[in-house]
């Protein structure tokens, strides 16, 4: 049986033409780029932990932001849990030492409720 299937894989890859495009990637190009972008959101509150701000955004998805910056509204103390907010934030690039998908530049309360 395993006879059979290497006879059938090599077959199979001796038939499949062999392409190799050459891509010039500039990661540092492509990093500056990615970083550059800025993202403007209405995303729900759901907490702060650890450096961390948690957000859900239309789809259900946990959108994870950091900031280094001190924001007008204090999200810190839980009291806007639930709440939603127009966030602008630049996206970053996640890293095995950090979950966080990019840092908030700014945040305007949308639920006045």
């Amino acid at each position: 049986m395993k006879l059979l299937i290497s006879i059938i894989s090599l077959i199979t890859i001796s038939f499949s033409p062999v392409t190799s495009e050459t891509v010039d990637t500039k990661t540092s190009e492509t990093l500056e780029t990615y970083n550059a972008t800025l993202v403007n959101q209405e995303l729900t509150y759901d907490g702060y932990e650890g450096e961390y701000y948690f957000f859900t955004d239309a789809d259900f998805q946990a959108v994870v932001l950091e900031c280094s910056k001190e924001l007008p509204v204090d999200l810190i103390n839980g009291n806007f849990e639930g709440k939603k907010f127009q966030v602008s934030y630049q996206a970053a690039e996640r890293t095995s030492d950090s979950s966080s998908e990019g840092s908030i530049q700014q945040v305007v309360l949308t639920d006045k409720k």
